[in-house]
Order: C-alpha cells, then structure tokens, then sequence
C-alpha cells in the first residue's frame, strides 16, 4: 500500500520553474546554499543552536558513508523500487534534477540512514524521534503530542520554515529558530501499481526521517506543511526519499 502526503496532510504537486527560482533566492538569502560533500566535514558548516542541541542548517547532502563507501545513487524508477525492496541504501535528487539538489540536497531512503558504514558525518549522528520531539518543544513549550502523525505542535512551523521560497499562497513562515526549512518534496517508495516511483510536493513541504524505525516496515519522520503552521510526526515505508538532518555530536555505542 502507498501512503501519500496529501489534502489535510500534504498536497501532491509537480516542480515548477518559477518556485524553484524564488525557492534559490530563499536559500541564497540566508546563506544556506548545498555544498559538496567535503563541507560536511568542514567545522564552519551553518549550524543552529535550538536549546540544547546543534543542528546543520541544511539539508544532507553526501554521496558517500562515514568510511568512504560510495552509497548507489537510485535516479530510475526501477532502482528506486529495487532499493525498498530488497531494503538496500539508496538517495535521488528531486525529479532526479541536480539543479534541486543544489537547492534542498538529497533524498534518502531509510536504509541509508540505518546502514552500518554510518551516514552521518564525522562528528554527528541522525537524530532519533525523541530528538526531533525534544527540539519542536523547545521552540513550542506548549505543544501537546498526538498519535499516528497528529501534529506534535500547532505553532512551530513558521519558526522552521523560510520566509521565502514555498508556494504563493504559504501561509506565514519567518525561521526565526534559523532550522532553515525549504520545501524539497519526497519521492515514494512505488505507486500503488508497483510500475513507478514517483515525486511529490515540492514547494509545498520538507521532510526529514528520524533514525527511530516503527514495528513493521515504517520508520518515524517529521514534516512541515505550506498551508498550516504545524510540525506534524509521521511514520512511513522505509523505502521512501526524505530528506536527513544532523544534529551535532557522536553517539555512544
């Protein structure tokens, strides 16, 4: 079965110029432009302090795991499909378009992230659920946590998301947490045909996978929505493309 991110939740849309344009002059603007893999390594990457932790201000953006390994590259619809399949690493670009990796990095499967040769870079790891929970809490000390993707806030959305660089009819969004969201969509792992493995929803959301799976073949993710000020916690198919934030500092083994 194919979850989709759509009405009430995240609408389906195609990639259009002109957003893609206003969504580099947002990028641009607050100095967070995709740079090549060997910045992630670099100690002056953009970073953002958001109570106690220390998150990239972009999005991942790497080609290669911790050791140096290359991770596959999945651009056709038949690699995507046979990654989720056979639950093997895997990343795309938007529509498979460089020009959206230079704007909202790469998307990733689950299994890239949950692989042993580590995605992260040195000196980070993948935030858990309980970290991606315990910063929107920090920004919304009110919010109250609901069940099986409910919003986990109603107001920390505009503190994440850029004030440009999403769809015309966005509601408010002004970043004043400095996370730096733009909105670069997500690919399923196939459609309900099993024939494709299509995009959607640039411009209008970002999403990020958590490092915590669920029971069965879904894994913990958070997103942002153009029409609504929430956060709202997902679970979706491993097999997947969302995008991978950092937080700084290693984890214990």
């Amino acid at each position: 079965m194919v979850w989709v991110l759509s009405a009430g939740t995240i609408t389906a849309q195609a990639q259009n110029s002109a957003k893609m344009k206003q969504a580099a002059q947002a990028q641009n603007s607050v100095q967070a432009q995709q740079a090549p893999d060997s910045a992630f390594t670099d100690p002056s990457m953009p970073t953002v302090t958001i109570g106690a932790q220390v998150w990239m201000k972009r999005n991942l953006d790497v080609v290669t795991f911790r050791n140096g390994d290359t991770i596959p590259q999945a651009a056709g619809d038949s690699a995507w499909m046979a990654a989720a399949e056979n639950e093997t690493p895997a990343w795309c670009y938007y529509n498979n378009d460089p020009a959206n990796g230079a704007v909202y990095g790469k998307l990733y499967n689950w299994f890239a992230l949950k692989d042993t040769r580590g995605l992260a870079p040195k000196g980070w790891h993948l935030p858990s659920d309980k970290e991606w929970t315990e910063m929107v809490f920090e920004l919304d000390s009110v919010a109250k946590q609901q069940y099986l993707g409910g919003a986990e806030s109603v107001n920390a959305g505009p503190m994440l998301k850029t004030a440009e660089g999403w769809k015309e009819d966005a509601v408010e969004a002004n970043n004043s947490s400095g996370f730096t969201a733009l909105p670069g969509g997500y690919r399923v792992h196939w459609n309900i045909e099993k024939t494709a493995a299509p995009f959607y929803a640039i411009g209008e959301s970002a999403n990020w996978w958590s490092s915590t799976p669920t029971a069965g073949t879904d894994a913990w993710l958070r997103n942002v929505f153009y029409k609504n000020n929430q956060v709202k916690k997902y679970f979706f198919n491993r097999g997947y493309g969302f995008s991978v934030r950092c937080i700084k500092g290693e984890l214990e083994d």
